[in-house]
């Protein structure tokens, strides 16, 4: 796995990861860039809702969001979607992001 700097400010492109075949080790890697970058960015991945659910459960626990329906037969994640005809972007007058709550979500 490699890691290549997306701006000068933040984030870093993730190279040569296959998100469904994670080791320990490349968890850790990849939480320890999280710190570093504040942003990832891993393109090209193919993950199932469980996939998805369990990737992101190696980090912390899901924190359900309570304003977004969930996508079918899949609680644990919430469909956050503009619609073609909104003119306002979802989050522009709050957050999507849990940073409302008591703990807020780690990502």
């Amino acid at each position: 796995m490699k890691f290549e700097t997306a701006c000068s400010v933040f984030g870093a492109y993730v190279h040569d990861i296959d998100l469904n075949d994670l080791t320990s080790a490349d968890v850790t890697q990849l939480d320890d860039a999280w710190a570093e970058y504040g942003v990832l960015f891993i393109r090209d991945q193919q993950l199932t809702p469980e996939q998805h659910l369990g990737f992101a459960e190696r980090f912390a626990s899901i924190d359900v969001n309570q304003f977004f329906r969930p996508v079918d037969g899949h609680p644990g994640i919430a469909e956050v979607l503009k619609e073609r005809d909104q003119t306002i972007n979802i989050g522009g007058g709050w957050h999507t992001d849990h940073s409302y709550d008591d703990q807020p979500a780690r990502g």
